[in-house]
């Protein structure tokens, strides 16, 4: 029978102690064990943990019963526990390489190449943007896109414009312009409006454009540097990780835009001028008067507001009344 373990004794002591007397009395409970050793279960309770640990214990004949183990039992499973844990190590490093290979060789090369496509370069110097845009016009193949808040340049820089968008068009390159509808005010910026439609170019208004912008076939795109100054310095943006975002910019101010009209524009004066009986009809349909009540208003028939109707979504190329209700009032003509 063991002896009784000294006061103060450490959990080394405790936990040999504790080993001995399960050796001596056979599979026994934890409770009984240490009370043989005149330990409490706060004071037992460390050596136990020792024992578990070192694999010197294990469930006795009755469930709540533990037996000691063999040292050399003990010894060869805590070797194949290691062997274990090594063998689990061996298998997380190497799926670590494998994975820091796949980073290494496919997806960082990737991510290299898609940002080394990427250039920004900022033009301050008139005479270098001058000549930048034309080695930029040069280099388009498929389509662009163009928005300008306003105002126009000079006369010499919009023949230039026109004469640019010309070659574009003459190269099967698709040319789309959005304006603001304050460039529409004026005689000189209809005509160019008016000259640049009649170009081929597809030209649309909007009651707002936020900056001058030109972008290339999705991959390139010149940005104004300050949007309060459309004549200074721009921004040369090459890679369509980065020009994606000014694309769908483009594409959102594009659907809200409204074609230009030349004829809406000049107001029909002439040949097949808009009437005064017209006009007074687009007022009373802006106002959103039926069509009884615009009759009764005009003083003439149901059928003759349906003809003056007809008339101005012809005269305004209108595809609905709606459709004609913004151009009409994008135009002035209401």
């Amino acid at each position: 029978m063991a002896s009784a373990v000294r006061s103060g004794a450490d959990a080394a002591d405790v936990a040999l102690a504790l080993y001995q007397a399960l050796r001596a009395g056979g599979s026994t409970p934890p409770d009984e064990a240490a009370a043989r050793l005149g330990l409490t279960e706060s004071e037992a309770k460390a050596g136990w943990s020792e024992l578990s640990e070192l694999g010197l214990i294990r469930p006795g004949r009755q469930p709540e019963e533990v037996d000691s183990v063999e040292p050399d039992t003990a010894l060869i499973a805590l070797l194949a526990r290691q062997r274990e844990a090594l063998r689990a190590q061996r298998d997380e490093l190497s799926s670590i390489v494998e994975a820091a290979e796949a980073l290494i060789e496919r997806y960082r090369p990737a991510v290299m190449r898609e940002t080394a496509d990427i250039e920004v370069e900022l033009l301050t110097e008139a005479d270098r943007r001058r000549q930048f845009l034309q080695d930029f016009n040069a280099t388009i193949s498929e389509a662009t896109g163009s928005m300008h808040p306003g105002p126009l340049p000079g006369s010499e820089v919009l023949v230039h414009s026109l004469a640019a968008d010309s070659a574009l068009l003459e190269r099967g390159v698709q040319v789309r312009a959005i304006y603001g509808q304050s460039i529409n005010s004026a005689p000189r910026q209809r005509k160019y409006l008016s000259d640049l439609a009649a170009t081929g170019v597809e030209v649309r208004l909007a009651q707002q454009v936020p900056f001058d912008l030109l972008i290339a076939d999705s991959h390139s795109a010149l940005v104004s540097a300050d949007p309060d100054d459309p004549s200074g310095p721009v921004m040369m943006i090459r890679g369509p990780a980065l020009v994606r975002s000014y694309v769908a910019l483009y594409e959102d101010c594009w659907l809200r835009s409204v074609p230009y009209s030349a004829k809406a524009a000049s107001g029909f004066d002439g040949e097949g001028a808009l009437t005064e009986q017209h006009r007074t009809t687009l007022r009373l349909l802006a106002n959103g008067l039926t069509d009884e009540r615009i009759a009764r208003k005009l003083g003439v028939s149901l059928r003759t507001v349906s003809r003056l109707v007809s008339e101005i979504m012809r005269y305004l190329q209108a595809d609905s009344r709606f459709q004609a209700g913004v151009l009409a009032s994008t135009h002035g003509l209401i």
